[in-house]
């Protein structure tokens, strides 16, 4: 279907619910609905197989509108339609929850009720998923009246779970420091002996708060915030904000400046894909696949830091175009890196579908079939692996995507062999679209001007990351800075596939389980300022943890 008669199809769907609804974009319909009417909604969208729910976006409208916002995404291919609920800004305006029709809908809801303060009615896990313990109650960080000093720690109310043993029946906790995490989350298994019986996650260990932090920033300065929502993905997220910033500015950037961008997104890919098959390996026990991969994916950073100045946050993305050209020089160490590179990928390939060890440990676990991926909103390399076919970068194309389009890698075992499989695939791909762009570069200018304020309006950008869909939300009220800017990044998405599948495996498949969906912990968390009593002065690393050790050795000493 066009994206034309997908918006026609979900304008009928919703039509006994709507309120009103607009076109704010050639690709999207905004429909207002009232909350009690959100699950029938919801299931009229989903009953139809029309879309999947991307995210939600909390808003606080203003004190002058005395509104706060909801907003539904779903997501069909290009085509984008938003439910939107404006609530009441009492203390906790209810709406009912949609969890029971979509799970991952769970976590938003989550996310919906802490920082916007939306009672969400019958939503299975009402608990805080980002915000410490010791967070204030009744303290919103998305309200437009919240201020840093009213985010003073109390004394936990909350009780840590008694982890212990009833029979067979236990409770293990592991995280948020474990060694087989590498970020710090923290997960509850209900175990019958060695069998999963129930799984919870709890995140925020590193929340950063960097959406309520771009509204300090003006549009440039969010280009080097937002690169640093994760250091393995970065110029995904600069570039899903620059694609949604330039939409809104309505500046159309040189063809040269988005194929140099889908090069550096490719070579990213194939980064983030080494570093994943690494960390998996040593979750297997497999740690000479894991020195080997990582050793080969020293290749790619050279040539990262060769195109860019840069082996992490590459910063080569400005709104408008990109900073430095690929000369000829460039190429050559392109196509010289290449060659090595999709040996190596071969040769791995070749070990994941071979390796008896290895494949005790992947073949027919977690496995997902295609109708689970879609009910648990699966993305990426994860839903891939399960037949579902969705990648952004073929629903939705973006940049240069128009020009060179990339081939998309199935599977349809849904295991954790067929998540290895599509990802070495993937990146076979990969080369060969990064080559066909180098040896046929499009000539042209680097950067167009660009406007320091952006006219008011809202949009939506998304972009496929290695991992999956990014989804940005971004509004401007018309100024130099953006009045909200909503991410949501794909681990969260697939966390709820993670922890469903869990249940009915054994306790020794949860590392290997979690390492297959390629989670990031600081995507979902997305900086907490730390600062001292006396003064404004921002805490470094060092001085918080100099800070933490006095303060326990203080109380210890009250004790």
């Amino acid at each position: 279907m066009t994206t034309e008669t997908l918006l026609q199809r979900a304008t009928e769907l919703l039509a006994p619910f709507s309120k009103g609804n607009t076109t704010p974009e050639t690709n999207r319909l905004d429909v207002q609905i009232d909350a009690n009417d959100l699950p029938a909604a919801t299931s009229a969208l989903i009953s139809n197989s029309w879309g999947y729910l991307s995210a939600i976006t909390p808003m606080d409208l203003g004190a002058e509108a005395n509104k706060l916002e909801a907003i539904y995404h779903f997501c069909e291919g290009a085509a984008v339609t938003s439910l939107r609920i404006q609530l009441p800004r009492e203390d906790r305006p209810r709406i009912p929850s949609i969890s029971n029709l979509i799970p991952v809908a769970s976590f938003f809801e989550r996310e919906l009720g802490e920082m916007l303060g939306v009672d969400v009615v019958g939503t299975p896990d009402s608990s805080r998923l980002f915000l410490p313990d010791d967070w204030p109650d009744g303290v919103y960080p998305l309200r437009e009246e919240f201020s840093i000093e009213q985010a003073t720690p109390v004394e936990p109310h909350e009780t840590l779970p008694e982890f212990g043993r009833t029979g067979n029946k236990f409770t293990v906790p592991i995280g948020p420091q474990h060694p087989a995490l590498k970020e710090p989350g923290h997960f509850e298994f209900s175990v019958d002996g060695e069998v999963i019986t129930g799984a919870r996650m709890r995140l925020g260990y590193v929340h950063r708060g960097m959406e309520k932090a771009t509204q300090e920033r003006n549009w440039i300065q969010n280009l080097y915030l937002l690169e640093r929502v994760c250091g393995i993905c970065s110029h995904t997220h600069t570039s899903a904000y620059a694609y949604g910033v330039e939409k809104l500015a309505q500046v159309e950037v040189p063809l040269r400046a988005l194929a140099i961008r889908e090069i550096i997104a490719g070579l990213e890919r194939v980064h983030s894909h080494l570093l994943w098959l690494g960390v998996a390996a040593h979750e297997a026990g497999f740690d000479t696949l894991f020195m080997y991969s990582w050793r080969d994916r020293e290749t790619v950073m050279d040539l990262l830091e060769e195109l860019t100045g840069n082996r992490v946050n590459y910063s080569i993305t400005v709104l408008g175009g990109v900073k430095h050209d690929i000369t000829a020089e460039n190429s050559h160490s392109i196509h010289t890196a290449l060659d090595y590179l999709e040996e190596r990928i071969r040769h791995y390939l070749n070990i994941v579908t071979t390796d008896t060890t290895f494949l005790q440990r992947t073949r027919g676990i977690g496995t997902m079939n295609l109708d689970e991926a879609k009910h648990f909103g699966a993305l990426g390399p994860t839903a891939r692996a399960s037949g579902l076919v969705r990648d952004v970068r073929i629903d939705s194309p973006y940049g240069a995507y128009h020009h060179f389009p990339v081939s998309i890698v199935t599977d349809e075992r849904g295991d954790l062999e067929a998540r290895f499989v599509v990802r070495m695939k993937e990146l076979l791909v990969t080369c060969f679209t990064i080559r066909t762009i180098v040896d046929n570069m499009p000539a042209g200018e680097l950067t167009t001007r660009f406007p320091r304020k952006i006219p008011a309006g809202e949009t939506i950008s998304r972009v496929e990351a290695p991992r999956g869909e990014a989804f940005y939300f971004i509004k401007s009220g018309g100024g130099e800075n953006p009045v909200r800017v909503k991410i949501r990044t794909p681990s969260l998405c697939n966390w709820t596939s993670v922890l469903n599948k869990a249940v009915g495996h054994q306790l020794a498949d949860v590392p290997m389980l979690i390492a297959g969906m390629d989670p990031c912990f600081s995507c979902n968390d997305r900086m907490i300022t730390v600062r001292r009593k006396d003064d404004s002065q921002t805490l470094s690393w060092s001085q918080m943890r100099e800070y933490g050790i006095k303060k326990y050795a203080a109380m210890r000493e009250m004790k």
